[in-house]
């Protein structure tokens, strides 16, 4: 299994490419942007958590 950082990689690549992202396990991205941003600046990543909309934007997906 690829490591957090090597999957964010990849999905930012997608984004930066304009490619589609719907179908990808969102869930799980956010949860790897969590995690990378934890080894890099913990405090950064639990204010993250608190102030992130993310959860409310993907309950809206089509």
């Amino acid at each position: 299994m690829e490591d957090p950082v090597k999957r964010l990689h990849k999905f930012r690549n997608r984004i930066a490419h304009h490619e589609g992202i719907w179908h990808l396990p969102l869930e799980a991205r956010r949860d790897n942007i969590q995690t990378v941003l934890g080894f890099m600046a913990p405090a950064a990543a639990a204010w993250v958590t608190d102030a992130s909309r993310i959860d409310d934007v993907l309950a809206r997906r089509p």
